[in-house]
């Protein structure tokens, strides 16, 4: 995996797979009866696997949409291997990816483009994976739920809520958390808004007012800690190295570069370490588009 984003989106998944909340996966267990599937943000498909693992999904068509064609590419050959790695009929064919009954369809889009251009069949289930945070919720709100049947189901997650904690405790940590989070109210990405750092405890209201009010949420926090042996599960600690170097993105240039470079350097060594235990807050949703 020589594209960094997607070393970094496969060792994500066991983070994921314990923080998504089971109580609102139980939730979409209860309500989902099959069809078609439409994932924005798909990233590297590490929800199909998921799904397919968990055994929410058996077929059916799942359109995994993702700007970023890298990505796709890459999911194709990373879900070929999952796939065959547990003895999964896998058949590639040019416009989708056949893993024993499940259609997976490539669609590289960004998703404001998409939503103007109304491309696509309508979908019974739309995932959005970490992702709502990085755009203007109120106003994508109504064009996501057109993607959806007339009372289609969503299920949102991992939807970032303004706690990002490491530990053991540094000076640095509330200026700079402060600074980081401040830079997600103020991002702006294709021309537009990008999100903001209370996404999960605002989605709620945006939900509530575009007439789709969610069936249940919980809390989807990430936690990463090193286990008794001092080595950190799978790949997380390339995980963690990732978030790390994501904050130093967001806080060069607005914070001092001294302090940001001790602060950066000492983190780093907690993880080589296995000392360092990384918090993320977030919030997922699952809920019935408006009939």
């Amino acid at each position: 995996m020589s594209y960094p984003y997607t070393r970094y989106l496969a060792s994500k998944k066991s983070v994921d797979d314990r923080a998504l909340h089971q109580g609102v996966v139980a939730e979409l267990r209860r309500q989902w009866r099959g069809g078609r599937v439409l994932e924005i943000g798909a990233g590297l498909g590490t929800m199909v696997a998921r799904l397919l693992e968990w055994e929410l999904l058996s077929g059916g068509d799942y359109v995994l949409l993702d700007v970023d064609r890298q990505l796709l590419l890459d999911s194709r050959l990373w879900l070929c291997e999952w796939a065959e790695g547990r003895g999964l009929s896998v058949v590639s064919r040019d416009e989708r990816l056949e893993l024993g009954d499940l259609r997976v369809h490539f669609v590289e889009a960004e998703i404001g483009d998409y939503l103007s251009q109304g491309l696509g069949q309508p979908a019974d289930l739309l995932i959005a994976n970490a992702f709502l945070d990085l755009v203007e919720v109120p106003a994508t709100l109504p064009g996501l739920f057109r993607l959806l049947v007339p009372g289609g189901l969503y299920w949102f997650t991992i939807n970032f809520d303004g706690e990002t904690i490491f530990q053991p405790d540094h000076p640095y940590d509330q200026e700079f958390m402060r600074v980081y989070h401040r830079g997600m109210d103020e991002r702006v990405r294709y021309g537009r808004p990008a999100g903001e750092s209370r996404c999960g405890r605002h989605l709620y209201h945006h939900l509530r007012a575009a007439g789709a009010p969610p069936l249940a949420s919980g809390s989807s926090d990430w936690v990463v800690h090193a286990r008794p042996d001092g080595l950190y599960f799978g790949d997380e600690a390339y995980f963690l190295e990732s978030i790390l170097q994501t904050v130093e993105e967001g806080l060069r240039g607005h914070v001092c570069e001294e302090q940001l470079a001790e602060w950066m350097r000492l983190r780093l060594e907690q993880v080589r370490s296995g000392e360092l235990l990384y918090i993320a807050h977030q919030i997922d949703y699952v809920g019935r588009a408006p009939s």
